[in-house]
């Protein structure tokens, strides 16, 4: 039936032409203007998800680039993806403790460490427990964040940020000791920021 349709229909508009019944229909091309712009932009009708983030601050991060030391870590989930100014990579410890030890090769009065999860909605919320320690020359070290249980959560970044009294630092050790979401038995962090 249908390719009965479809033959009377390709008949049907063969002889159009020829009995006066189809006229030639004008083409109308509207060209519109790119908007200028040099980088992807957010139409003001859909909200921003990164305006509900856990903010940072707008300062250098000092750890970014920076020699990393850690101990043994899960499948290709390296310690050198904590500071390569990416989300998408990410460090996976095997293991309980877990310390990821930042040379910031120099000294500095530094008062913020931050811990970022990839800000994608599918890596499920879950709680980290993590300690701050610094130290002047990569022996001995001296606490300034406690042991504490820290909230990640997609909808403010996957992001917690660990405020401490100032205090010179050239060596900043961040202690991991539990994980929620923790399959392989480890931490996972995607970026380790250290601000002043």
């Amino acid at each position: 039936m249908k390719q009965a349709l479809s033959i009377l229909l390709a008949a049907l508009l063969a002889v159009l032409p020829f009995m006066g019944l189809a006229e030639e229909i004008e083409t109308v091309v509207t060209i519109v203007p790119a908007p200028e712009q040099t980088k992807a932009e957010r139409p003001p009708c859909f909200p921003d998800p990164s305006a509900n983030f856990i903010p940072l601050p707008e300062t250098e991060n000092l750890a970014e680039g920076k020699p990393v030391q850690a101990g043994a870590h899960t499948d290709v989930y390296v310690s050198r993806n904590v500071n390569d100014g990416k989300t998408d990579t990410y460090w996976e410890s095997k293991g309980w403790p877990a310390e990821m030890v930042i040379d910031l090769q120099g000294t500095y009065a530094v008062s913020t460490a931050a811990v970022c999860l990839n800000p994608s909605s599918i890596w499920e919320p879950r709680i980290q427990e993590i300690a701050v320690q610094v130290s002047l020359d990569g022996e001995t070290y001296t606490e300034v964040a406690a042991p504490e249980k820290y909230q990640f959560d997609a909808a403010t970044g996957n992001r917690i940020r660990i405020d401490f009294d100032q205090v010179q630092a050239a060596y900043v050790k961040l202690i991991f000791t539990m994980s929620s979401a923790s399959r392989t038995g480890g931490a996972q962090a995607a970026e380790i920021c250290v601000y002043e």
